[in-house]
């Protein structure tokens, strides 16, 4: 790896590590403690055992003056040699004890350290995703980001534990079998055995950089499919109705088993890259031990002093070939960081007010609109110049033409999206400088398509007021007519929805998504589509309900029934982009073609609907 790429990643990697490795700061100490004593075991404890220990062991050197003198305090010279050789054959054990036990503490404590930071990155993530504009996500498919909240950050979590393994003990190894080498060399003078060694292995440096590169660059492409791996697949399952109905299994599978077997290819050559590496490594080790044996025989090396010698230089060899593996490794989580920054550092396009005002209290919920200009992107102007006072206590219906930006309009109130120009203000405030908590609590949103959550009927109703009783959740469930179906549930409202609300009906969500609104109580109240999966009876007794939620506070509806919108005292006819009409029904049906159009349309396929159902 070169040393930009090293920058490169460890300007990457630092933001995160100081952020979260104080918190696990204790496993971390202890793991590099630990991972000391493995490597001072392995590169010089080993290579002394058999250079010192190993001669006495099998008589081939006399046992030192200071051994036997020390063994002489409690043998009897005939007993020394008995002794000598049980003490010289446990430090074996011994040393290969302590360095088992500092390699476990150093492999578990390091996981615990790694697996605990990409934890709190993950959580980040996730919460950061949360945040974030909506316009963030309708530039980014929702499986990309899926990828980055689970594979990224799962994988880089496992990554970084082998990295933070290898980055101690490695190191450490080869540091201390460096160290005995040249202790070796200075004690027998085969300094030019040592030299000419280490002048072999720097031949590993530019074959590891070579490798790097090309495995980052694949490890790119290879991230990329993974993302539309996870696309497809949520693609599919989201649309199950329409890949039955439209006979699309065969394609879908297709389209999947393209991008995975694409995958695979990348991978495969990814997995060719990093085999090769090691035994390539090997190669240029045997060539130095090679190199070792020719040099060292001709210069007289014993064999105990040659074999310490080769096993210091396979504990030499040995991490610069972890170190290798470590550096692909690098180069994989770069490419993860990469994906993982462009969620935690994407810019805001909602953010937070550094200095939030308060909405004026009790809040009234008059809403204006000043001179408001919106656009998705620079190709098409959703609303132009939009300038409307909607008084505390209105009752608005929002109708136009499909794409005619109702919802947009009422996507600004919420401020899931801020205009271009003007302003959107709530009792004078204007909602980008109201936070966003207190926002929430003003506005109570039904939307087309209910979105419920795993738990129970009483679970996702309470999203509505958090700290409400049983017996609130229940009066708005009644007025929501979901104690209709729920009370012939065994369960009743405890019955444990699965996700997204399955196990339910449309309408039925539907009901329980108007419930959580009724329980929220807000001061505004938005209306989209909310009985649009509703049948005609259904929706005639939800209506009344909802007659009563808009009551004494401020409502916005859309519906394409104009049976939903008869409670509105005042109408908002919307077409391309513009507000071209305002006024009650009657005023409308006169004065305005297109709102006169769109009614007696939806009157007629109304008479339709009815004698169809009479036949």
């Amino acid at each position: 790896m070169s040393d930009t790429k090293e920058q490169s990643f460890y300007s990457l990697i630092r933001p995160y590590l100081k952020k979260y490795l104080p918190s696990h700061k204790w496993p971390v100490i202890g793991g590099v403690v630990a991972g000391v004593l493995a490597a001072a075991a392995s590169g010089f404890g080993l290579p002394v055992i058999v250079q010192k220990v190993c001669p006495v062991v099998f008589g081939t050197v006399p046992t030192p003056e200071w051994l036997t003198a020390f063994l002489g305090r409690w043998f009897t010279p005939e007993e020394i040699p008995m002794a000598t050789l049980i003490g010289a054959a446990c430090v074996i054990p011994v040393v290969m004890m302590i360095r088992g036990l500092a390699t476990y503490l150093n492999s578990y404590l390091l996981s615990l350290a790694g697996l605990g930071l990409m934890t709190d990155l993950r959580t980040d993530v996730f919460a950061r995703l949360q945040w974030l504009s909506f316009s963030f996500h309708d530039r980014h498919q929702r499986g990309k980001l899926m990828t980055i909240v689970i594979q990224f950050t799962q994988s880089l979590q496992t990554n970084l534990v082998h990295v933070l393994n290898d980055l101690v003990v490695q190191p450490l190894t080869l540091i201390a079998a460096m160290a005995y080498l040249i202790y070796a060399a200075l004690t027998n003078n085969e300094s030019a055995v040592l030299l000419g060694n280490l002048l072999i292995s720097c031949l590993c440096i530019p074959l590891v950089r070579w490798v790097g590169k090309s495995v980052l660059k694949k490890m790119r492409a290879a991230l990329k499919e993974m993302g539309k791996i996870t696309e497809s697949v949520e693609e599919s399952l989201a649309a199950q109705r329409e890949v039955r109905a439209f006979n699309l299994e065969g394609q879908r599978e297709g389209i999947l088993s393209a991008v995975i077997r694409k995958y695979n290819g990348i991978l495969i050559r990814v997995a060719a890259w990093q085999g090769g590496l090691s035994p390539a490594i090997e190669v240029v080790s045997a060539l130095a031990l090679a190199y070792s044996l020719y040099r060292g025989a001709g210069d007289g090396l014993t064999l105990e002093a040659f074999t310490a010698i080769a096993t210091a230089f396979y504990f030499c060899y040995d991490p610069i070939k972890r170190l290798g593996t470590v550096a692909n490794l690098c180069r994989t989580m770069e490419v993860m960081i990469e994906g993982i920054n462009g969620v935690l550092e994407a810019v805001d396009e909602t953010p937070e007010p550094a200095n939030p005002l308060s909405l004026p209290a009790p809040v009234a919920g008059a809403v204006d609109y000043e001179n408001v200009t919106f656009a998705y992107n620079e190709e098409k102007t959703v609303l132009r110049n939009i300038n409307v006072h909607v008084p505390a206590g209105d009752v608005v219906a929002l109708v136009g033409p499909s794409g005619s930006g109702k919802t947009t309009f009422i996507n600004l109130i919420c401020r899931f999206y801020d205009p271009q120009q003007g302003a959107v203000k709530i009792d004078g405030v204007d909602v980008r400088d109201v936070s966003r908590a207190e926002r929430t609590r003003t506005i109570g949103l039904v939307s087309q398509f209910a979105a419920l959550f795993h738990g129970t009927i009483t679970e996702n109703i309470r999203v509505g007021r958090p700290g409400a009783t049983d017996e609130e959740v229940r009066k708005a469930g009644d007025l929501a007519c979901v104690s209709e179906f729920a009370d012939r549930k065994p369960e009743g409202y405890e019955l444990v929805l699965a996700e997204g609300g399955g196990g339910l009906s449309g309408g039925q969500k539907q009901r329980v998504s108007i419930a959580r609104a009724i329980l929220k109580d807000a001061p505004i109240l938005i209306l989209d589509e909310a009985t649009s999966a509703l049948d005609m009876r259904s929706e005639a007794v939800i209506q009344e309900a909802l007659d009563n939620m808009a009551s004494n506070r401020t409502t916005f509806i859309i519906a394409h029934r104009f049976s939903t919108i008869r409670m509105a005292r005042r109408i908002l006819v919307f077409n391309e982009g513009q507000i071209v009409a305002d006024g009650s029904h009657q005023e409308l049906y006169d004065s305005c073609a297109l709102y006169r159009s769109l009614y007696d349309e939806q009157v007629r396929s109304a008479t339709e609907d009815r004698k169809e159902t009479l036949v």
